[in-house]
């Protein structure tokens, strides 16, 4: 996990079912670091599409840009692609036993979460998450457990 201002997410194995899983495969092998690592690139990637679909993890539409922001960078505007810099910023930190997805960017826990900004606290951001474990990252995580699985026991 990243030591600077910025937000992540992480998953609990043994809260998304995947637990027996690693428990067999950690019989077997010392480390899975290599599955926590395939694991984070499946959710770098799908983080990442976020920015494209520019909904979040549960398929809720971010909310748009604001009129102002509108006005600056045209009615087309992207949202959170100003420059690029918070989607291409989305790493993964594997260990043996878990990985953590997110960014260092100072930007990066106010546009999660949402709050005040600006001089004075006096901009209202909305919460636009791109980090978090879908329904389709549910599957592809389990997908991997299984493809590991079979070539650690099969």
């Amino acid at each position: 996990m990243v030591a600077r201002p910025g937000v992540s997410t992480s998953i609990r194995v043994d809260d998304d079912g995947f637990g027996a899983a690693l428990e067999r495969m950690l019989r077997v092998v010392p480390t899975l670091q290599p599955v926590m690592e395939e694991m984070g690139g499946v959710l770098e990637a799908s983080a990442q599409q976020r920015f494209e679909d520019e909904e979040g993890p549960d398929g809720t539409p971010w909310p748009r840009l604001a009129a102002s922001t509108r006005a600056r960078r045209g009615d087309d505007a992207r949202i959170l692609r100003d420059r690029g810099h918070l989607v291409q910023s989305i790493t993964s930190k594997a260990t043996r036993l878990a990985v953590a997805v997110g960014s260092n960017k100072a930007q990066a826990r106010i546009h999660q979460l949402g709050g005040k900004a600006g001089r004075g606290l006096k901009v209202e951001i909305p919460a636009r998450p791109y980090l978090g474990i879908s329904d389709e990252d549910r599957a592809a995580i389990g997908e991997v457990l299984n493809a590991k699985l079979s070539e650690v026991v099969g």
